[in-house]
């Protein structure tokens, strides 16, 4: 009997599943018919936890073995907006309706209902659900709205100044030297790890201006060899890396869940990391409040700025401090926005770092234009010499960064929703009544690659598009830098809601560029019988395809099929 009661409610658990599943999904059609908006169909809704670790690689194989249907390959993987741009609007309209299971999604690409949404943040609110997966350690800048929201960012608006930002340039440029060290003289050609020493860069440059602390420039290969155990110096960073890669099983489980006795070990380590760094933090800080206790607020990386801000001693301005002490920041506050940071300034920044290079690998031409403007303003071989004030004279880099956001964004969509009443939306001149509790996903991906925003073909790759001149005679000094929020582009956000790290990640990625392209170039290896030309469009499509399974970011589908070489000019 007990055998039988065992079948029987494993038989009836998939088909609970399913009638919920079906249930809904009828409930949800009707609302979606209701709009009178076009609306494609998916059984599986987006945050289902299996789909969230494995979605993608399910639909790969279903594309192995040829059965993935069309809706499949297009609106099933996570983050397929990534993939789609704006083909699929051109197929279904610039507005139109996802209907699954767990609710609605309105995915928009036109430029004024975007702008409308952003404008109208009463209406359509920050949703809450599909951020909670940054509340690794609490509620934070990126988790939070209204008055909390504002505390928060009054808050930490201090810690991005330019004198910050100065450091991100110095550290900026100590990292790409060695790494280009580390390619041209230590790594085994033809390079296929770029994806992941670009992180280490990333990761060592957030080490120095986030938390004072100062690594040397080792490649993933090294870094394999010499796991540091001995150097504690290494736990943070070690601990912050293993959060990162292991965002999604730490937003399913929570820190307790991982701990479970039938979890791998991976993400009992990943567990054990979240303590590890929450320890290293509050450390960091009560080594800063000894500081400030004693008159010493010299310090200027991220942490330092932090802790005087939150400070209610004497010491620290009135300007940074705010009206009073109860609008400084916990502890456990200053954690969480912390790690937000360095997932924002670590991930977003390396990746798109990545797709960058391999831009670039694919136009050789835009490597002479952005190495020309280099070597005009940076006259000194010793890259440690060059002064800040250069960052805002590289504007070709400017352009190169631009293009490569406008194309290939670790984010493609800014996430708002109705919340709970139904918002009217006015499209072509319709009203429409969008219903409640729709996730509202502004596509970013699409806006930015839009036919009648970019010319019939968006996807080609000129970052001159973002120059223009005020001297008929074309020099370089008479260059003007498209705006880097635009009417159809906004890479950063927009309004109160811009990234506050925008300056952070452009000062890094000029930097780093500065420091690659001014006497070396790269290229990709040709494979088999493949020409150069061949290898470059080879590089070029490879970057376009991106992924989103177990990460919260576009990462680019098998970076390592494309192998890099460097060469000095």
């Amino acid at each position: 009997m007990a055998l039988l009661a065992i079948a029987i409610t494993l038989l009836a658990l998939p088909i609970a599943v399913f009638a919920w599943t079906a249930n809904s999904l009828v409930k949800n059609l009707s609302k979606a018919r209701e709009t009178g908006l076009p609306y494609l169909v998916r059984w599986i809704s987006p945050i289902n936890p299996f789909w969230l670790l494995y979605g993608s690689s399910f639909i790969r194989l279903c594309q192995l073995f040829r059965i993935a249907t069309e809706d499949m390959n297009r609106i099933y993987s996570y983050g397929w907006e990534a993939n789609e741009r704006s083909k699929i609007h051109e197929d279904y309209g610039e507005v139109f309706l996802v209907v699954h299971p767990g609710g609605l999604e309105i995915v928009i690409a036109d430029s004024e209902l975007i702008y409308e949404v952003l404008r109208r943040r009463k209406d359509f609110r920050r949703n809450m659900e599909e951020m909670a997966v940054l509340n690794v350690y609490g509620k934070n800048l990126s988790t939070l709205d209204d008055d909390e929201w504002q505390r928060h960012r009054k808050m930490t608006a201090v810690t991005f100044t330019e004198k910050n930002n100065e450091l991100v340039w110095q550290h900026s440029i100590i990292q790409a030297k060695g790494l280009l060290e580390y390619w041209t003289k230590r790594a085994v050609n033809p390079i296929r790890t770029t994806h992941n020493d670009t992180k280490i860069l990333t990761l060592n440059v957030l080490a120095a201006v986030l938390f004072n602390r100062v690594y040397s420039y080792e490649g993933f290969e090294e870094e394999k060899q010499n796991d540091h155990a001995d150097d504690t110096s290494y736990t943070y960073r070690k601990s912050l890396a293993k959060i990162l890669n292991s965002i999604i099983e730490i937003f399913i489980f929570g820190e307790e869940g991982l701990k479970a006795w039938w979890t791998p070990k991976s993400w009992k380590q990943a567990a054990g990391a979240m303590a590890t760094f929450q320890s290293y933090i509050y450390n960091l800080l009560d080594e800063e409040k000894q500081r400030i206790a004693k008159g010493d607020v010299e310090n200027h990386h991220l942490v330092a700025r932090l802790a005087q801000a939150s400070s209610s001693k004497p010491s620290v301005s009135e300007k940074e401090q705010g009206p009073s002490n109860k609008m400084a920041l916990t502890e456990q506050e200053i954690l969480s926005n912390l790690f937000v940071y360095a997932f924002a300034g670590n991930d977003t920044t390396s990746i798109a770092l990545t797709s960058i290079l391999l831009h670039l690998a694919a136009s050789p031409g835009t490597q002479e234009w952005i190495s020309e403007e280099i070597n005009y303003y940076l006259k000194d071989d010793e890259p440690e010499s060059w002064d800040f004030a250069s960052f805002s004279k590289l504007k070709r880099c400017g352009a190169v960064i631009m293009e490569t956001l406008r194309i290939t964004h670790p984010l493609s969509l800014l996430v708002k929703t109705t919340g709970p009443t139904s918002q009217p939306l006015t499209i072509k001149g319709t009203v429409y009544n969008i219903p409640a509790e729709t996730s509202v996903h502004l596509s970013i991906a699409a806006l930015n690659t839009l036919p009648r925003y970019w010319g019939a073909n968006p996807m080609e790759y000129n970052p001159g598009r973002f120059m223009s001149t005020s001297d008929i005679h074309g020099s370089i000094e008479a260059e003007i830098l498209a705006p880097d929020t635009q009417e159809h582009f906004m890479p950063w956000a927009w309004g109160q809601r811009v990234c506050p790290g925008k300056r952070f990640s452009q000062v890094e990625l000029v930097a780093v560029l500065a420091v690659l392209f001014r006497s070396w170039r790269v290229s990709p290896v040709p494979e088999g019988n493949e020409t150069i030309s061949q290898a470059r469009v080879r590089a070029w499509k490879s970057s376009l395809v991106v992924d989103h399974q177990g990460h919260m970011l576009h990462e680019i589908v098998r970076p390592d099929r494309v192998g890099l070489q460097w060469t000095k000019e």
